[in-house]
């Protein structure tokens, strides 16, 4: 079983210690991959330290490669914040975009009612009852999409 114990910024953080696939040969608990706190190099000691106090030195190669990931899951934790932040960005000014464009649709759509409403009004067609009739129905249409305007959800939500 291993175990992947990472660095962030600000979370306090205990020993590192990695479990190995291998059992201490004095005491058969199991073996942890551990770093020393001045030096930062790695060894590999007993998980029932301090009942057992083995310990041997650990390969180099591994600190390296160690350190190497260590910097990558840095670099990919740094990179999903900023991708992170930038679609949230790219979500809100979507929503802007959105809400200006229905902003701008109702205003054309307000003009045309009231452009029809001018020309379906009685006093310009005396002798139509129609006319009425279609200038009562625009002007309750235009009252509806007022009442939708005012009652329409804000952009975000």
């Amino acid at each position: 079983m291993a175990t992947l114990t990472i660095d962030l910024p600000g979370i306090a953080q205990p020993q590192a210690a990695y479990r190995l696939a291998a059992d201490c040969p004095h005491c058969g608990a199991p073996l942890v991959l551990r770093q020393n706190r001045q030096t930062g190099t790695l060894f590999t000691g007993c998980s029932a330290y301090p009942g057992c106090a083995f310990s041997e030195p650990h390969d180099p190669r591994v600190q390296t490669l160690s350190t190497g990931v260590v910097q990558a899951i840095h670099a990919l934790a740094t990179q999903m914040v900023q991708v992170q932040t930038e679609a949230r960005r790219q979500v809100a000014q979507a929503q802007a975009d959105a809400q200006r464009q229905v902003v701008a649709e109702r205003a054309t759509l307000d003009r045309t009612v009231r452009q029809l409403i001018a020309l379906a009004h009685p006093d310009r067609w005396p002798d139509t009852p129609l006319a009425h009739e279609l200038t009562v129905a625009l002007v309750a249409l235009r009252a509806t999409l007022r009442l939708g305007e005012q009652g329409a959800p804000p952009a975000g939500r």
